[in-house]
């Protein structure tokens, strides 16, 4: 490759480089936002039924709980799969970026040693970026619906919200308080497990579609 085609291909990367950069800096601030709204709304929520529930009676509190939780859920869900497309987007641009990086050693090999972040876009390479360790004999990194991540985190506060609504529905049935507990930490351990499976799912579904172009066992 001459200098001329060179610096015609290193300007076009670059310029890709800086494009995949701010479409990861604007995932992770939509993803941040809207899981800061969430838990906004569900300690607004919870602060609301604190005051309210020095005034009615039980069942009528946990009817509330159970109405307004019902509404909170819902919200996390949309929550929740936006989320996980914003983390698939971050992901995919995190793996652009490792290809990218891997040309630039390409066109000049004696600044291979230089870069402190991945130029492979294998899993490991991928995960290594992301500061990730585990799942080394997976295609595609499992990152979705893990706790590992604001996606995560949301299907984690979606799990307790439902483990309320189900013991809210349990005390209004007069299940008692311990049946109540109980029923309500089986429901979130239950809805948490449910959605990070096919969370994770989609996620590796997300990303299966990109050919890895640079792994890590190249010898390049």
């Amino acid at each position: 490759m001459s200098e001329v085609d060179k610096a015609s291909a290193l300007t076009i990367l670059t310029m890709e480089h800086n494009t995949l950069q701010m479409i990861r800096t604007a995932t992770i601030t939509d993803a941040t936002g809207r899981a800061g709204h969430l838990l906004t709304t569900i300690s607004a929520s919870m602060i609301a039924l604190g005051f309210v529930s020095q005034v009615v009676p039980l069942k009528v509190l946990l009817t509330l709980m159970l109405v307004i939780f019902s509404a909170l859920f819902l919200i996390g869900l949309a929550t929740l799969f936006r989320t996980v497309e914003l983390t698939i987007e971050d992901v995919q641009a995190g793996l652009g970026i490792n290809r990218i990086r891997h040309v630039y050693g390409d066109l000049e090999p004696s600044v291979r040693d230089v870069f402190v972040r991945q130029i492979h876009d294998d899993t490991l390479g991928v995960e290594a970026d992301g500061g990730q360790t585990g799942w080394r004999k997976t295609r595609r990194p499992r990152l979705i619906g893990t706790t590992l991540g604001v996606s995560g985190l949301v299907n984690l506060v979606n799990g307790l919200v439902a483990g309320v609504i189900a013991g809210s529905a349990a005390g209004l049935l007069n299940a008692g308080l311990t049946w109540s507990i109980v029923i309500g930490a089986v429901a979130a351990a239950v809805v948490f497990g449910a959605f990070g499976v096919a969370l994770g799912r989609i996620g590796r579904r997300g990303l299966a579609s990109i050919t890895t172009r640079y792994p890590r066992k190249d010898p390049n």
